[in-house]
């Protein structure tokens, strides 16, 4: 192989390194990103309910959102809702699947 090619692989090791450390770094961004976005959103839900304790406005907002909880894993998480209960969910009836 001769020094021309050697250099030319060698570059294109260098370039594939540095895509896959971009890659890599754009990925842990994201997570970063995701994670500081969960952790505000529990934080807000927290102080939501923690309001609704005492302002009847957070109360209709909350049950408003809870109108929006379609996914039964969702939904089953709110049948029972300790710091709220007037607001808990009523379970959601099995889906008919026509065999019985």
């Amino acid at each position: 192989m001769s020094d021309i090619a050697k250099e030319i692989e060698n570059a294109k090791r260098i370039i594939a390194e540095q895509k896959k450390r971009i890659k890599d770094a754009q990925k842990e961004a994201a997570k970063a990103e995701s994670k500081l976005r969960d952790r505000q959103n529990y934080i807000l839900g927290g102080a939501l309910v923690k309001l609704a304790e005492t302002d009847e406005r957070a109360v209709r907002t909350i049950e408003t959102l809870l109108k929006l909880v379609d996914r039964p894993s969702d939904r089953k998480a709110f049948e029972v809702f300790s710091r709220l209960p007037a607001l808990s969910l009523p379970p959601q009836p099995a889906p008919d699947t026509g065999h019985e």
